[in-house]
């Protein structure tokens, strides 16, 4: 079963995706150009944060932030089972151990009633994985964590461009990573990412 037809969306959208990329073309500034800045600025506004950094993919979204949160060795990232494998594999890759908190079988997305549970004191962020354009319950995600003083990393690679109580995704939590790989709600041609905050 095909779920995403790319080629009926590039033939749809050839004649302007041509246009900019001859537009980069003709001014030749290949990387960090006029486009990724316009870019970033309607991403940010669009999640109405202050700030979004476009990256090379989702999964390097979430390892630079799970860097700027200076996870090491010997830290807990809880997350959810149900997610691609970039989730745990980014936790893993800087040392730390990802702590598996159930999904609710009615939304799929982590289980906020099991969260506190999980929690100890090598505990370093949540990292809740919204799903099928279905946004986690971030009012009780957020609020637990404020409780523990934990930051709450949303992965919004699933549910971009959806919203939570009229708030857009990737503008629910203290900082949130996404994926524009072409299967996602935002997809480009190759690969890409992006992380938001204020």
């Amino acid at each position: 079963m095909r779920f995403a037809d790319l080629k009926a969306q590039y033939e749809r959208l050839s004649g302007p995706v041509h246009e900019r990329i001859q537009a980069v073309l003709n001014h030749g500034q290949f990387v960090l150009g006029p486009e990724v800045v316009e870019l970033e600025q309607a991403l940010a506004k669009r999640v109405c944060v202050k700030h979004c950094v476009a990256v090379s993919s989702g999964t390097d979204a979430l390892l630079m932030v799970l860097m700027a949160l200076r996870v090491k060795p010997g830290d807990e990232v809880i997350t959810t089972p149900f997610t691609f494998f970039s989730t745990a594999e980014m936790i893993a890759l800087l040392g730390a151990r990802p702590v598996f908190v159930d999904i609710d079988h009615r939304t799929y997305n982590i289980n906020p009633e099991l969260l506190e549970s999980a929690i100890t004191p090598r505990t370093k962020l949540i990292l809740p994985v919204s799903l099928f354009g279905q946004c986690a319950d971030y009012d009780t995600i957020n609020e637990i964590a404020r409780r523990h003083g934990l930051p709450v990393l949303e992965d919004g690679a699933q549910s971009f461009g959806a919203f939570y109580k009229n708030r857009p995704s990737c503008g629910l939590t203290d900082i949130a990573a996404t994926s524009f790989f072409p299967s996602k709600p935002l997809g480009c041609y190759g690969d890409g990412g992006a992380l938001f905050t204020n």
